[in-house]
């Protein structure tokens, strides 16, 4: 069922921590407008030149739900969608023949299956760092108090993100037999959110996982209603987890203006550190999503990342919308 009215009050009472349950869809019987629930899962093997992103989402107010997959070998992309309606959707995320998905351990470790006749990946990602929470940066009240009520309504999320470990296989078909099997080793992420997401009412957005050898630096910024919303964090082995409270983007276009090639992400933390990484990017993903209200534009990047001479890899992702005049 769907609330078009926004019950604030109800939404901070329901954010608790998280919990091994918080890992699988969320119902509470009625949803406000535009709320949506997504999994989303990266990996790059740079040495094998394979990388992969999907997204799984729930769109409570559209009644469906949307499946992505993009596999890039070689820099040949093979690109998976569906739209499904939510009664239609498998119950064990075992969509067709082509994409499955299976939580192996909650808050740990995942496997996703997907194939045609052209290849077969079976990758399983297991968890290099322990899950985040963003909840944890920020409480709805404080909030609330920094960007106003109405920002609240159309970007309030659970969310968590974790650095992940893939490996597994990457079978390449001819005719329908294997003609190559590739060993996948990579470093990944994912994340997984559920609330508002109102994609028009936001202007710009910046979110990049930058994989470096014991590093893991995750960061988001986006900009809606007149307000900079920023936050990340810097996993590293054997460290405290470093917040993220201020970002700077400057990226280079192409000759579009609007496709990156490079970006400079200055970011200071909690403590006043300041840190400069540079992207590279290697591959970009066009993926235009239209609406009734407007159009929204993202751009995902598979990039080599720069930190203080140390090279990483991971995704950088640009999004863009324009609203349609009233």
């Amino acid at each position: 069922m769907m609330n078009n009215e926004l019950n604030l009050e109800e939404l901070i009472k329901n954010r608790v921590d998280m919990t091994e349950k918080d890992e699988y869809m969320h119902d509470w019987g009625e949803f406000p407008k535009y709320h949506n629930e997504s999994w989303y899962f990266n990996f790059i093997d740079r040495s094998n030149k394979v990388f992969f992103v999907t997204r799984l989402s729930f769109h409570m107010d559209k009644n469906k739900s949307r499946v992505l997959a993009l596999l890039v070998v070689d820099d040949k992309s093979k690109t998976y969608f569906k739209e499904i309606p939510l009664e239609k959707m498998p119950v064990n995320w075992e969509f067709d023949k082509s994409l499955k998905y299976y939580c192996i351990k909650p808050m740990e470790e995942w496997r996703v299956l997907f194939e045609d006749k052209k290849f077969k990946l079976d990758v399983n990602l297991k968890g290099r760092f322990p899950v985040f929470n963003s909840a944890d940066v920020e409480d709805p009240e404080e909030f609330i108090k920094k960007y106003g009520k109405e920002v609240f309504k159309v970007a309030i999320q659970e969310h968590y993100e974790q650095p992940m470990i893939a490996t597994g296989t990457l079978e390449l078909k001819r005719k329908g037999e294997v003609y190559e099997t590739r060993d996948i080793k990579g470093f990944g992420n994912r994340d997984h959110s559920w609330g508002i997401r109102h994609w028009v009412q936001i202007d710009n957005w910046n979110w990049a996982s930058a994989q470096f050898e014991d590093n893991t630096v995750i960061i988001a910024r986006s900009e809606l209603m007149g307000k900079s919303i920023q936050f990340g964090v810097i996993y590293s082995k054997g460290k405290e987890n470093r917040i993220i409270e201020k970002i700077d983007v400057i990226t280079e276009t192409e000759e579009d203006g609007k496709t990156p090639v490079s970006s400079i992400f200055k970011l200071k933390d909690r403590q006043g550190e300041e840190i400069t990484i540079k992207s590279k990017t290697i591959f970009s993903i066009y993926l235009p999503l239209p609406s009734r209200s407007g159009k929204t534009e993202i751009y995902e990047q598979v990039a080599i990342f720069d930190w203080d001479g140390k090279e990483g890899d991971g995704i950088s992702e640009y999004l863009m919308s324009t609203r349609d005049k009233e």
